[in-house]
């Protein structure tokens, strides 16, 4: 049973849908999902009624595929969690990857409502049935916007403030993680860096392990600074993440570092 309809027995989701189509009038709980084409992904997305074309593809990763489609004339990007090529689903294959395929969609639409209310700067997010998710399309026109890595600073040292700044509002205000932070996951668009690409995120609740959350905020962090060092910006990381634990630790857990 999909997630979905685990709490909403009557509906039927886009997954069962799409898992009782591929099934052909054959029964059993095993029937796969097979890997998604072009085709199929812009044929799902426009029945779901999330896009009324896809473009062009942006983007292939190791857990989803990327992709520049319109909604009407309007660009905005379609994610499309992939349901054979991830290291998810070839732990576990069978009736239950399409199920993770769409949590790790539902996952991500939700940390990007977060951080987005939060005023964090990162694509707004749209909709989101079954693995596939829409979000705004940071870019001019058609051309998307360049990764961190691939453009030239007037002031590094305000932008890398400024990524600090915006890594802490989601931290402190919308508590997550982001887990992959890396110039590859910061688009460079009208003079600021956006966060993108979230898989990775951790919810920083009462529940959580605290000192996972410190590592997964020094790996970030880290990663962020070295890619400034090139300019001769130096920041000291332990100082940073000391920081973002002034600004949050849930209540239950103030205390960790003395266990």
């Amino acid at each position: 049973m999909a997630p979905v309809e685990k709490f909403n027995p009557e509906k039927m989701t886009a997954l069962s849908f799409k898992r009782g189509r591929q099934r052909a009038g054959r029964s059993g709980r095993h029937v796969a999902i097979r890997e998604i084409t072009l085709e199929e992904v812009r044929r799902d997305a426009q029945e779901f009624g999330l896009v009324t074309d896809i473009y062009m593809e942006l983007k292939s990763g190791k857990e989803a595929s990327v992709f520049l489609a319109l909604w009407k004339e309007y660009p905005i990007v379609l994610k499309a969690f992939r349901l054979w090529q991830s290291s998810q689903t070839r732990k576990k294959r069978g009736f239950f990857a399409p199920a993770k395929m769409e949590m790790l969609a539902a996952k991500e639409y939700d940390v990007l409502m977060a951080a987005f209310q939060a005023g964090v700067p990162v694509p707004t997010p749209i909709g989101r049935v079954g693995n596939y998710l829409t979000m705004r399309f940071i870019g001019d026109g058609f051309t998307p916007a360049p990764r961190l890595n691939e453009v030239e600073l007037a002031d590094p040292e305000i932008v890398l403030d400024q990524i600090l700044s915006d890594y802490l509002k989601l931290y402190r205000d919308a508590h997550y993680t982001h887990g992959d932070l890396s110039p590859f996951n910061l688009l460079w668009w009208r003079d600021r860096a956006w966060f993108i690409d979230f898989p990775q995120a951790k919810l920083v609740n009462p529940w959580a392990d605290m000192r996972t959350v410190v590592e997964i905020l020094s790996a970030d962090i880290e990663n962020v600074i070295k890619h400034f060092r090139k300019f001769g910006i130096e920041r000291d990381c332990d100082e940073i993440v000391s920081d973002f634990l002034k600004s949050y630790i849930p209540k239950n857990q103030v205390h960790f570092l003395e266990f």
